[in-house]
């Protein structure tokens, strides 16, 4: 049995390997699963370190954000098994797929700061969870796809409101202007 369990994982790791490289749903997934477990990770991080006149606020926001984050973790690796993918289930896994950064040091940033990293931690992901619904269609995965795009709506309403809360417009700083790019 220990034999056929090997074998099963090696095929995995291999298949993973492959989907990597010619990018599938299930591996830009992976990618929004470890950035979900890593975003948990550092909403604790804030919720336990967030000092200003919107404590309470912030934390109770903070709190609120992470338990959505928690449960869209554990619904996105449900549906990644229910189309016939293997989600990443370990740390290590998490850290190699992850493209979300922590640092110890982001405690001691201002109420502020640590708003503003996270409107971009919510963009970076929101850009592997657009690729991932365009994948999904492709291979017509539409329950994810589905899931996918409820995550990105979610992610788009944080933003918002943190965005709000940082005396900023919803897209305020977040767009790239188009015109720029037509005058070069």
């Amino acid at each position: 049995m220990r034999e056929e369990i090997e074998e099963l994982y090696q095929a995995e790791q291999k298949q993973n390997e492959i989907d990597h490289h010619l990018p599938t749903a299930g591996a830009m997934t992976n990618h929004i699963l470890a950035n979900l477990r890593v975003m948990s990770t550092k909403l604790n991080q804030l919720e336990w370190y967030i000092k200003g006149n919107n404590y309470f606020a912030d934390q109770q926001f903070l709190s609120s954000m992470r338990q959505t984050v928690d449960n869209y973790f554990n619904q996105l690796g449900h549906q990644l098994v229910n189309v016939g993918e293997k989600p990443s289930s370990i740390t290590e896994e998490f850290s190699e797929y992850k493209m979300l950064t922590e640092n110890a040091r982001n405690k001691y940033l201002t109420d502020q700061e640590m708003l503003a990293m996270l409107v971009d931690d919510i963009q970076t992901s929101k850009m592997f969870i657009s690729r991932a619904i365009i994948l999904a269609q492709n291979e017509s995965k539409f329950p994810l796809q589905n899931f996918l795009i409820e995550l990105d709506g979610s992610f788009n309403q944080f933003s918002a409101a943190i965005q709000a809360r940082l005396g900023k417009e919803p897209l305020e700083g977040l767009e790239e202007d188009d015109d720029e790019e037509d005058d070069d």
